[in-house]
């Protein structure tokens, strides 16, 4: 690149970054000297930003993600992101200012004693989803899926405290994850966590990623390399304790196997393994489905059979007993397949309740062997 180019290059840089300043002091319905409080950032040289005058340096761009979670890439090269266009309607529509609690919600980042209760290493377990649906007929020992998740906290060089995850997934033997669980305990670092997941030679089957957290929920949200990116929705609990012991919630992710296909699924997570058989783990992670009540579908069902052995006379058909069973065969596939696809295929859906049984479970079964 020239050095006319880099001039260029700088020259729309301050412009730009002048736009999304005066845009983010606008939208948070403050003043320059109140937004420079709030950095602890003098006043003149927040004035050169939004007049235009200076490129933005790194410690006010840090100053920005950490204090706001804007994305210093976005802030740089754009100013015609989603997600700014969105709030200044929202705040146009709605007047949301500094002091609200909406504001707190979505443009402030989030409170580090929230995500701290979650640090430390959980059981995963979920179904085996290689095989393709409708063609699953293993047994509970072989069709659960086991795995870890740390989480761990690190400071960045800011002094605001991320959050980490690192998972092992995939692995059938419920020991090998025990032994592992508990060679994660020793862990203080991600540098030994990985380190610790690779001696086991399962460099394969680890994911890293970010957690974050909404009023109501946590978002997990990770990767193995190129090849799949998993997203994890799990309830976050009305609680006051110390630590979170764990949940059940959602995951969508691609399945292994010979065809990697998009899956949506329920995950369990606890931090203490569970003292429960592999049968009773796979009908809790059905959490009851199918749940399914016939009464329409027996009535229909009814009448069919009164047709067929009862009102031959009356309706003027005469059925063979080979026509009557192809007439019944075909009734019931018919609504089985309009039953499922009406009531088992649509969601997988976690209640609150769902939530609440797993955390009993985990009190009732779990094995605490953590100091």
């Amino acid at each position: 690149m020239s050095r006319q180019e880099f001039e260029t290059l700088d020259e729309r840089i301050i412009e730009i970054t002048s736009v999304n300043l005066c845009h983010l002091i606008e939208r948070l319905s403050t003043t320059r000297e109140r937004f420079a409080d709030r950095l602890d950032y003098p006043v003149d040289i927040i004035n050169d930003y939004c007049d235009g005058k200076a490129i933005p340096d790194y410690r006010f761009l840090l100053a920005l993600k950490d204090k706001f979670e804007i994305s210093i890439d976005e802030f740089l090269t754009r100013t015609d992101s989603p997600e700014d266009i969105y709030f200044e309607k929202m705040r146009e529509q709605t007047g949301i200012n500094t002091s609200s609690d909406e504001f707190r919600g979505q443009f402030e980042s989030e409170s580090s004693e929230e995500l701290g209760r979650l640090c430390g290493n959980f059981f995963c377990y979920y179904l085996d989803t290689e095989n393709y649906k409708g063609k699953d007929m293993n047994p509970a020992d072989a069709a659960m899926n086991y795995g870890v998740l740390s989480i761990i906290e690190t400071i960045t060089v800011t002094g605001k405290p991320t959050y980490d995850c690192i998972a092992m997934l995939g692995r059938k033997d419920r020991e090998l994850i025990r032994k592992i669980k508990n060679n994660l305990d020793g862990c203080k670092s991600v540098d030994e966590i990985i380190g610790c997941l690779t001696d086991e030679h399962l460099s394969k089957y680890i994911y890293y990623g970010k957690i974050r957290t909404s009023s109501d929920h946590y978002y997990l949200s990770l990767s193995h390399e190129n090849e799949d990116k998993i997203a994890i929705i799990l309830h976050r609990p009305n609680s006051r304790k110390p630590k979170y012991i764990g949940g059940i919630g959602t995951v969508n992710s691609v399945s292994r196997g010979r065809q990697h296909m998009p899956t949506v699924q329920f995950v369990g997570f606890s931090r203490y393994a569970l003292n429960m058989s592999e049968e009773d783990i796979y009908h809790t992670m059905l959490l009851n489905y199918p749940n399914y009540h016939a009464t329409q579908e027996t009535e229909e069902m009814i009448r069919t059979f009164k047709n067929l052995y009862m009102n031959d006379e009356n309706t003027g058909f005469s059925f063979t007993e080979s026509q009557r069973q192809i007439l019944i065969q075909s009734n019931i596939e018919r609504i089985i397949k309009e039953s499922l696809t009406r009531n088992l295929m649509r969601y997988a859906k976690v209640s609150e309740v769902d939530d609440d049984d797993w955390y009993h479970i985990i009190k009732y079964y779990g094995i605490k062997t953590e100091n």
